[in-house]
């Protein structure tokens, strides 16, 4: 078995995996919730005819762990029970050998009601319209914007190997829609995006590995987001290693290239006073890192007590990342 999750996870692409992660984030808040909710139904949803003035709202995805995510928000959020259908897959080259998932709701499942607080459907002069673009009033806290671009993501998004090369994109079909998130994007510190065009369709993408690995944190993907780190510190590496040659400190380079960061997050919890509030497991590896800043992951993992594998270490550097961040945030 052990075998074959590794064989698994080799098959699987880097995209696919940023997209499980984040189908399996919990979400709290339930600002959140919606705008997730209508980021994910603006890019992968079709409203139907149901009769009667009424609508169904038939949303897909390739990923069944997508469609269980939102099979759930739905239910969490609106009460809604979302009929889950399958069948071939419309990517072209694909059919009869991967499935597409339809997530299915009906005029009795509240469609009209999720339609209207999504900002799907509005109403002018006493009549209802369909919109185009963001629902702005959706998206005006810091967290519902990293919410509904999540939710964008796991409708249309998809993001390249870093070991091949540094590229995320949302592929979407509205320029109104495509406009809009750019500029959601660009509402972030130091992000931004560019659009062009595709067969008809707009492309909001990016190519800097910073933005990059900004936009998978901004999405909650801690995991994807070290795992694209190391990956672009390796490449780096590997590329300083070869004008380099025959030079000893090249291994321990990479060593404090990758623990720079954490040194920075460690410092700004210790001189906030907030390193010894910290859980014992996340105090203990802050306090080992900053006493051996060359030691890889796996050494310091081997450090700990009980000793740890390496994926259980960075889980931990990315709590006191997301620790760190949180006091940043709050400072003036």
């Amino acid at each position: 078995m052990a075998a074959l999750a590794a064989e698994i996870g080799k098959i699987m692409s880097f995209s696919s995996e940023v997209k499980n992660e984040l189908a399996r984030l919990t979400i709290e808040k339930k600002c959140c919730m919606l705008a997730e909710i209508a980021g994910f139904l603006r890019v992968s949803a079709s409203i139907k005819l149901a009769g009667g003035g009424r609508f169904s709202i038939v949303a897909s995805t390739e990923n069944a762990a997508i469609a269980r995510h939102y099979k759930t928000l739905i239910k969490e959020y609106f009460g809604s029970i979302a009929e889950l259908g399958v069948g071939d897959s419309q990517v072209p080259g694909k059919a009869g050998s991967h499935n597409r998932y339809y997530l299915i709701i009906s005029p009795d499942e509240k469609s009209s009601q999720i339609l209207r607080e999504t900002g799907m459907m509005l109403v002018r002069e006493g009549n209802d319209y369909f919109s185009d673009g963001i629902y702005q009033p959706i998206v005006k806290s810091k967290c519902d914007k990293k919410a509904y671009i999540r939710g964008i993501f796991l409708g249309c998004g998809t993001i390249t190997d870093p070991r091949k090369s540094y590229h995320l994109e949302f592929v979407i079909d509205s320029e109104r829609t495509a406009s809009d998130l750019r500029k959601l994007i660009g509402s972030f510190v130091d992000l931004s995006a560019n659009v062009s065009k595709r067969k008809g369709d707009s492309i909001v993408y990016m190519k800097r590995a910073a933005y990059i690995s900004d936009m998978l944190g901004i999405m909650g993907a801690d995991d994807a987001m070290l795992e694209f780190e190391n990956i672009k510190i390796g490449k780096e590496l590997h590329g300083e290693a070869q004008r380099r040659t025959n030079c000893d400190n090249a291994n321990v380079d990479r060593v404090l290239s990758a623990s720079e960061e954490q040194l920075r997050w460690i410092r700004l919890l210790e001189e906030a006073g907030a390193l010894d509030k910290m859980e014992v497991p996340l105090r203990e590896l802050a306090i080992l890192r900053r006493d051996n800043p060359a030691a890889s992951l796996t050494d310091l993992g081997e450090m700990l007590t009980p000793p740890i594998k390496k994926p259980g270490v960075n889980k931990r550097f990315a709590r006191i990342r997301q620790l760190a961040e949180q006091l940043e945030g709050e400072q003036p």
